[in-house]
Parts: C-alpha cells; sequence; structure tokens
C-alpha cells in the first residue's frame, strides 16, 4: 500500500527544533550524522538513511538504526522526482531539496512534523556545501566558519542580521557594520528598511536609499564595492555616504536563490585601505549571511503564516460560535483590532438606497465620528471598497488622494486634524452581494504588508458569513415574534367578535392595540376608526374618529385626533416630535385600509410612540403595515358581514317588490319560496306553492321543456331558460343554480305582458323614427335657407355694391361741379348736398359689407376676421395658431358669420372692455379642422339668465348654436357673472 502527503509548511503539526550543530557542521557527512540521529529521535522510526545528491544521483551517506536492508532506493527516487513525503508499507522517503530522508518504521506523526523543516534541511545542507568547497580558502574560511558558529543555526532574523554585522566588522577590523534588507525594488534602484548595526551611536530612521549606480554594481552584477575617501570623494557614492562620514568601506550585496535580499555594509573612520581580500571576506560573508538571512526570514514567515492560520481559525470558531447579531459585530470588531493591532475598526453597512453607507458598529472610534460619518458609496477608502468590491488601503490618508467618505471626514482631513493615516476597508460580502465593509483604522501610517492584507481578506470573508448568518438569524427570529404577534392580533380580535360575525367589542380593540404596542416594543397606542365611509368618494380622504382604543393612553382630544389623521398618508409614516401626541419624543402613524375600501378613504389607523427622539426603522414600519393590515382585515370582515345582511334584507325586499315571479326550490324541484307575485298569479291554479314540487305545476305539453331547462341550468354556471305554460298564462322560465348545486332560482315572466310592452315600444319607435325624419327635413331645409340666405345677401351686396353706390358716386361728382359753378348761399346748400351725399355713399358700403363683406371672397378669412375686429365697437384684438390656410368656403363663411354674432352680442350684452377672437388651426393631414375661440371680459352669465334671455327671444346663443351643429361642429360656452364668456366653435375643415 503506498500514499503521497502532500502537507508543507503550513500544516498543522508543529516544526520540531532543529539541532543547534546542523548548520554549523563541517562537511556533508558530518551534518548528514547529525540529522539522521535527530531524525530518527524526531519521527520514532526503526532506522534513518539520509541520501544527499551527487551528479543528479541520490547516493545514501550515513545511516542510523535498523531495517534498512527493507529499502533498494526506488522510493527515494520517486520521492525527489515528486517533491513531496511518499510512503510505502514501512518505508517513507521525505525530499529535502538535494537530498532526502529515508524511514523505516517512522511515527506518521513525527513525519508529518518534520514536512516543515524540510526547507530549512535544504538550506543548511546547502551551507555546508557550499563551506566545503571553499574550505581552504585561509581567512575567508576562517571568517565565514566563525560566523556560522557565532549564528549555531539561529532562526531568529534580528540575531542573525545582528551577529552578520558584528562579524562583518571584526573581520576586517573595521569599527562599524550594518545590514539593511530591501523593502522596496525598482527599477534602477532600492530602499531599506530597518538597519541592523554594529558599532554605530545613532539610530537609523527612515531607511537607506540605493541609488542607480549602487544598485546595478550590487544588485545587477552580485559584486562588491569598496570605498575610500581619498580616491572616491567626486563620485556618487561619497555623496551618498556623506552622512555616514566613513574613510574606508566595503558594501557587499546579500543574494539568496537568485532573489536580492538586502547589503551588507562595513566602514571605519580610519584611513585605511580596503584590499580585494577585505572585498572578498565581505562578499563571502554576505554569501553564507544570506542563506542564514533567507533561512530565518522563510522560517519567520512559515511561523507567521501558522501563527495567522491558528488565529483565523480560533476567530471563525469564535464568529461562528454567536448567532446574534451585536455578539457577532462587538467579536469581529475585537479580533479585527487585535489580529492587525488597529488603533479601532467600524462595520458599515450599505443602506436600502445603495448610495450610502452608515456606521453599524465600532471600536475605538471617538463619539462624534461615530455620529456624524455618513459614507457615500464610491468616495473615499470605505466607499470604494464598497463600490469595487475588492480591498482599499491607504498607507497614509494625509498624504494620499483618497479623500474622506463623508462631508465630516473631508473637513478633518481639510483641516489637519484627522485622527488616523493608516485605512484599510475590506467589503463584507455573501457571494457576489456586498453588503457593508470592516474599515481598520491606526494613527501611524499602515503598518500591514501584503501578507498582512491578504491575512485581512480572509478575515473579512469570515467576518461577513457570520455577520449574514447572525443577521439571517435574527431576521428569522424576528419573523417568528412578528407571526406570534399578527396571530395574537388576530386571535384577540376574533374571539371577542360575537359569533364571528357581531361588531368587534372595545375590549377586544384595546386587548388588540396592547398587542401591537407591545410586538413594535413602543411606549403607547392608539387605534382609532372613522365613522363609515360608504357614500364618500374615492380619495375624499378620511372621515370624523367615532371610535378610539388605546394603551397606555388617555383618549386624545378630538382635536389631536384630527392633527394625526391630517398627518395619515399611504402607508406607515414615522413622526418628529412636532406630529405626536404630548409627551412623545418620535412615533409612527399607519392607515387602516381595507380590501375593499378605498385607498384614499381608510378604516382608520393606528398610532404609537416613545418618550425616546429615534424615528422607527424601515422594518418596524414594514411590521407596522402589517399589523394595521391585520386590523384592518376583521374590521373590513365585520363591515362586509353587516353590508350582507343589509344586501339580503335589500334582495328581499327587490322579491316581494317584484313583478317577475321568483320561486327558490331545492335540488328535488320543491318550493321553498314564493315572492307574492307568484303567490298571486299561481296559487288560486295550483294550490299553495310552498313545499309543492315546481317541476310538476306546468301544463303536460311543457314539462319536459321545464325539465331539459332544470337539467341544464343544474351543470351550467351561466343558467338556461324556457317557455312553459301554466294554465292560461304563457311564462318564460330563467333557471339558475345557487348555493353550489343545491338549490335553483327561478326567475318567470308573463310572456303576454312583455308582448304588449313589446307593440307599445315599437310604436313609440315608429314615432321617434318620424320625428327625426321631420327633424332632419327640417335641419335640411334650414340648411337651404341659410345658403339661400347667404345667397341673398351676397346679391343685394353686390347691388349696393355696383349699381346704387356707384348711382350715389356720379351724383356726387355732379353735385361737387354744381358747387364749383356756384356762390354764396347757394354754394352753401350745395355743398350740404353734398355731405348727405357722402354719408350716404358710406352708409350703403357699410350696409353692402355687413350683409356680404367682399374681403372675406377676395382675401380670405383671416383678413375678413380683421375686419370684423376693427368694426366692434369693442377693443377687440385677433390671434392665430398653427399653421394658416384657407378653409372651404362654407368653413370660412360659417366661421365669419359665428363671429360676427358672437361679437355683435358682446358689443350689446357683455358691457366688456376688450374682447379677443383665437383661430387655431388643426393639422390639415390629420383630419385637422379649425378651432375659434372668442372670449370677453365682460359681466358674463348664469345659464338660469341664459335661459330667461332665449324665453325673453334673445336667441343669440341658440342660433350660434344651431348654425354650429348645422356646420358639422360643436359649441362650448363657458360663462359666469364677473369672470367674462368664452364660446368655443370647432368645425371640420
Amino acid at each position: 500500500m503506498s500514499g503521497t502527503d502532500r502537507s508543507g509548511p503550513g500544516g498543522h503539526h508543529a516544526l520540531p527544533p532543529l539541532p543547534p550543530g546542523l548548520s554549523a557542521a563541517a562537511s556533508v557527512a558530518q551534518f548528514a550524522a547529525i540529522l539522521a540521529a535527530y531524525a530518527c529521535r524526531a519521527a520514532h522510526a526503526h532506522g534513518v538513511r539520509v541520501w544527499i545528491l551527487t551528479d543528479g544521483q541520490p547516493h545514501p551517506v550515513v545511516e542510523e538504526g535498523r531495517g534498512l536492508a527493507l529499502s533498494d532506493g526506488t522510493l527515494v527516487a520517486r520521492a525527489l522526482d515528486a517533491g513531496v513525503l511518499l510512503t510505502e508499507g514501512m518505508l517513507a522517503a521525505l525530499p529535502f531539496g538535494c537530498g532526502a530522508l529515508e524511514f523505516v518504521g517512522a511515527d506518521p506523526a513525527g513525519l508529518h512534523a518534520l514536512v516543515g523543516a524540510g526547507p530549512l534541511l535544504a538550506l543548511a545542507v546547502e551551507g555546508v556545501q557550499a563551506r566545503e568547497a571553499r574550505r581552504g580558502h585561509g581567512r575567508i574560511a576562517e571568517t565565514v566558519e566563525g560566523l556560522m558558529r557565532r549564528l549555531g543555526g539561529s532562526l531568529d532574523l534580528a540575531e542573525v542580521l545582528t551577529v552578520t554585522a558584528q562579524s562583518a566588522a571584526l573581520a576586517l577590523g573595521f569599527r562599524r557594520a550594518f545590514v539593511a534588507l530591501f523593502s522596496e525594488l525598482r527599477d534602477g534602484g532600492a530602499r531599506t528598511g530597518e538597519v541592523f548595526t554594529h558599532g554605530f551611536t545613532q539610530p537609523f530612521t527612515g531607511g537607506i536609499g540605493v541609488g542607480p549606480v549602487t544598485f546595478e554594481t550590487l544588485v545587477r552584477r552580485g559584486e562588491a564595492i569598496r570605498f575610500e575617501r581619498g580616491r572616491d570623494h567626486e563620485s556618487p557614492l561619497a555623496r551618498g555616504l556623506r552622512e555616514l562620514s566613513p574613510e574606508t568601506a566595503v558594501i557587499a550585496p546579500l543574494n539568496a536563490r537568485g532573489q536580492a535580499l538586502g547589503l551588507l555594509y562595513v566602514d571605519t573612520s580610519e584611513p585605511v585601505p580596503a584590499t580585494e581580500d577585505d572585498a572578498r571576506i565581505v562578499l563571502a560573508l554576505a554569501e553564507q549571511a544570506a542563506l542564514a538571512i533567507d533561512n530565518a526570514r522563510l522560517y519567520g514567515i512559515e511561523t507567521r503564516k501558522r501563527a495567522a492560520a491558528e488565529a483565523l481559525r480560533e476567530a471563525g470558531a469564535a464568529l461562528a460560535g454567536s448567532l446574534h447579531l451585536s455578539e457577532t459585530l462587538q467579536q469581529v470588531l475585537e479580533r479585527a483590532a487585535t489580529l492587525f493591532h488597529a488603533d479601532a475598526a467600524a462595520v458599515y453597512e450599505t443602506q436600502p438606497d445603495g448610495r450610502s453607507i452608515n456606521i453599524r458598529s465600532a471600536v475605538g472610534l471617538p463619539s462624534e465620528y461615530m455620529l456624524r460619518v455618513r459614507a457615500k458609496v464610491g468616495v473615499g477608502v470605505t466607499g470604494r471598497a464598497v463600490a469595487q468590491g475588492a480591498l482599499v488601503a491607504a498607507r497614509d490618508l494625509t498624504a494620499e488622494d483618497y479623500g474622506g467618505s463623508s462631508r465630516y471626514a473631508r473637513q478633518l482631513l481639510a483641516n489637519g486634524t484627522y485622527p488616523y493615516r493608516g485605512v484599510v476597508s475590506l467589503p463584507l460580502r455573501v457571494g457576489p452581494t456586498v453588503f457593508g465593509a470592516l474599515t481598520l483604522y491606526w494613527a501611524a501610517p499602515l503598518p500591514l504588508d501584503s501578507d498582512d492584507l491578504a491575512l485581512a481578506g480572509v478575515f473579512a470573508s469570515q467576518a461577513g458569513l457570520a455577520i449574514e448568518n447572525a443577521r439571517l438569524y435574527e431576521e428569522e427570529q424576528l419573523r417568528e415574534r412578528e407571526a406570534g404577534a399578527l396571530l395574537a392580533v388576530s386571535r384577540v380580535l376574533s374571539d371577542r367578535a360575537d359569533g364571528g360575525s357581531g361588531p368587534v367589542s372595545d375590549e377586544a380593540l384595546r386587548e388588540a392595540v396592547r398587542e401591537a404596542t407591545l410586538a413594535l416594543h413602543a411606549g403607547r397606542g392608539l387605534l382609532a376608526l372613522f365613522a363609515g365611509n360608504e357614500g364618500r368618494p374615492p380619495g375624499s380622504g378620511p372621515g370624523t374618529v367615532n371610535r378610539c382604543a388605546a394603551y397606555n393612553l388617555h383618549a386624545p382630544h378630538p382635536q389631536e385626533l384630527a392633527d394625526l389623521a391630517a398627518q395619515l398618508g399611504r402607508g406607515p409614516r414615522p413622526l418628529t416630535r412636532k406630529h405626536t401626541l404630548p409627551v412623545a419624543g418620535s412615533g409612527l402613524i399607519v392607515p387602516l385600509v381595507g380590501a375593499q375600501s378605498d385607498a384614499g378613504a381608510p378604516l382608520g389607523f393606528l398610532y404609537f410612540d416613545d418618550p425616546g427622539p429615534d424615528l422607527p426603522g424601515a422594518r418596524t414600519l414594514q411590521f407596522a403595515r402589517s399589523l394595521a393590515d391585520q386590523v384592518a382585515q376583521t374590521l373590513t370582515r365585520e363591515r362586509l358581514l353587516a353590508a350582507l345582511e343589509r344586501e339580503e334584507a335589500r334582495y328581499r325586499q327587490l322579491a316581494e317588490g317584484a313583478h317577475d315571479l321568483i320561486i327558490s326550490t331545492d335540488a328535488q324541484g320543491r318550493v321553498e319560496y314564493a315572492n307574492p307575485a307568484a303567490r298571486t298569479l299561481l296559487e288560486p291554479l295550483t294550490g299553495p306553492l310552498t313545499g309543492a314540487n315546481f317541476l310538476t305545476l306546468p301544463t303536460r305539453d311543457t314539462q319536459a321543456a321545464l325539465q331539459a331547462a332544470w337539467t341544464a341550468a343544474q351543470g351550467n354556471a351561466s343558467g338556461s331558460r324556457a317557455e312553459v305554460r301554466i294554465g292560461p298564462y304563457h311564462l318564460e322560465v330563467r333557471l339558475g343554480s345557487v348555493d353550489h348545486g343545491r338549490g335553483v332560482l327561478t326567475v318567470s315572466r308573463d310572456l303576454s305582458e312583455l308582448q304588449t310592452l313589446a307593440d307599445e315600444i315599437a310604436r313609440r319607435g315608429q314615432a321617434l323614427e318620424a320625428a327625426t325624419s321631420r327633424q332632419s327635413e327640417l335641419r335640411s331645409f334650414l340648411t337651404l335657407f341659410t345658403q339661400a340666405q347667404e345667397e341673398e345677401r351676397r346679391r343685394i351686396s353686390r347691388e349696393l355694391h355696383d349699381d346704387t353706390a356707384q348711382v350715389l358716386t356720379a351724383t356726387t361728382r355732379r353735385v361737387a361741379r354744381l358747387a364749383r359753378d356756384l356762390s354764396g348761399e347757394q354754394k352753401a346748400r350745395a355743398d350740404d348736398i353734398l355731405l348727405d351725399l357722402n354719408a350716404a355713399i358710406d352708409g350703403v358700403r357699410r350696409f353692402a359689407r355687413n350683409l356680404r363683406p367682399s374681403v372675406l371672397d377676395d382675401l380670405g378669412l383671416l383678413p375678413a376676421l380683421e375686419w370684423l375686429a376693427t368694426q366692434a365697437a369693442t377693443a377687440t384684438r385677433l390671434e392665430v395658431s398653427g399653421a394658416e390656410r384657407r378653409l372651404s368656403p362654407a368653413t370660412e363663411l360659417t366661421v365669419f358669420r359665428l363671429a360676427q354674432e358672437a361679437l355683435n352680442n358682446v358689443d350689446k350684452h357683455a358691457q366688456a372692455h376688450t374682447a379677443a377672437i383665437r383661430v387655431a388651426f388643426g393639422e390639415p393631414g390629420q383630419g385637422g379642422g379649425v378651432r375659434v375661440v372668442i372670449r370677453d371680459d365682460g359681466r358674463g352669465f348664469t345659464p338660469e339668465q341664459a335661459h330667461a334671455q332665449a324665453q325673453a327671444g334673445h336667441l343669440g346663443l341658440l342660433g350660434l348654436r344651431e348654425r354650429v351643429t348645422l356646420a358639422g361642429g360643436t359649441l362650448a360656452v363657458q360663462s359666469a357673472p364677473g369672470e367674462g364668456t368664452t364660446l368655443t366653435f370647432t368645425l371640420p375643415g
């Protein structure tokens, strides 16, 4: 049986401490012997063999224990190729870079623990191999060996860096040295982070910058740099080292596995030259130290990852253990602040509008900050994290252009008083939906690196899931409580009703208000019912409160109830202190709208308030709506039952007073009810109807038709009909199934009476047809008469203009010539005759124009209307809209006569100061005609006054209406005393 274990440094087993002499071994054989003894003990194995790759092939170096004869080396070769732990029976092979450990009978737990030591063992054997290769190089070898002895296999990065600096200074006999690791690499340069020194009296702050020349030599070419002030004082390096002021310095790169880690610097203030051997020693120290540094760095990373994984595991377990939202939020904030050493933390929640986010819970934030911050999505660190659904980090918010998420934060940043510099915001999501953000704050610049930010992202995922689970749990609990409250209200109202159909008692209403108030966690509650809304027009608003029930509240004054009713809307509304009852700080009001009532005329309203100033949230308003719906359903049911009783009484009254024969039977045809009309008509022939079988009452030849209709009615919701005879009566019977087929309702009518009515209808129809025909003839005659009248007016106008006016004009000229020949009194008399003739000519021409103005025929409607406006006694203006065009001659004549008659009426009766003629042309391609509006600002009139004028013989409006009707148009009259009159004529084109 064989298997593979891919556990790596991030596994669940603790890394066993390596023996101190392992890294200091003088040879590969010594290293293998120490490793074999250590691995045999750590894995509790029967035997261990150490294999080392030589020329690409594994060779056994050292054995420890027994049972190794079981191995032929194939398992080791497979493990080295796969790069993972392999097991086969009692054998196990664990590769570590350029070698492998082979176990016989090892404890699996021990093997899993040693998996994490693989990278360190690889580094150690590489170091031993490197030392072996350099052994015999004299001073360099001694220096390197001394460094390794001093390090003693330490995995403490700070210790490794400090010892490296000390060893480098002692090896060269220089006074000072430091080791600095790169924190930032960029094209053509780098910058270091924390610096570990030896011999320096002043601490380094802010790191060290590496210029492009030095970077090229150290990092790109991997060479050491020797500096001597006397020789290199003009160089860029001298300017860079001016603050350190060395006489001689040697700088070497720290590289491990092709990665630039940092630099090793050694200097002295004495004018001692730096030799090639010094450079080689520093370079050799740097090479060996880089392995140890990388070793310690990897160990620190692995240790940190294990600590982070353990912290995340603990945080996840703690978050999963709470289903209460407030506790979960507190756990998230405290764990986040502790895990990432933040000064403050806050959970933001996205608001329903989708545009803003508010702080839901926080630790460490100032109270004023929590109250005043109202962040916007897409703005600032938190707003961007929510909008992008990704982590957003600001190393130094005061120096970076992120802005503030809210106006308050932007003010603090502008004033330089923002309390935090480092800010990280992580979106809280469930699946693709972002519902908020976890934001961490530091007073100093952001101390987190990329690994920390990745860890923060994992923590935010756990936090989002835990918060959503707690929220769903609380939502479910809240739904259960709300459902229980709704059931309680329903039960209270139902139990208090008389047999389920009587009116709800005052006690039941008070109990229902109590249950609703407690369910909403309010201080006081009120139920107010309006007087019946029957007969009120839709949308007319509430009526007067005529019934109240209260909890923890005295009956309000009628004016207070009216003020509350004025706050009603279409749904629940929060109320500020200004609109609540006295003593309350906030409240809500919700209308009681039944299923059959208009939204503008509710049955009443529910009112709740609380001493505190906080307005109810959206969830509270939604639950209040549910409570109101429950109460409204019960009240509606009560009103519907009462209305049903009234309708039943009304229908019974209708049936009792109906002339039709109404008979109700059971499914077998036995008569259960007969109205007075049926009893009066049939009982003299059949005897008592109640209890008789209706199917046997018709004559024998019509019983079959009734039976067929009866059968059809029982299976047809729309009913059926039949014609039967009972005695001398010929009845039309309509049958319909009632009570789901348990009975039949029959309505019968004597067809002889219907025949009489039909004859009467036919007679009246003929009379109406004759009247309509006569009216049509009269309208045709009136049309012809009007046309003849217009033709006669045109003829008279033409004759007056062409004949009479011409004769008068000629006579005037003759008199004028005669007057020039006369003198004295005779000339004066001739001049008087001339004036009279001119006046006669003007009168004839004016009369001709009034009969038929030539401008209408020659120029068209609009010039004729302009002329008409100038002739009116009342100041009149003409307004035109639409595309001007010529209309048919008949239409233009009709419009002119209508305007003429209307302006005459204005001049005679309106006593107006101004009038206006507005002509609006419709689109000709869309069947548009013309609309003419004539308006004045006169005294106006009422319909009664117009009727009285018509009775007195003033038929102006009647004539206008009749003329419009003859032309196929319509007339609308709008007038009121003191508001003038508007006549609107609409005529086809």
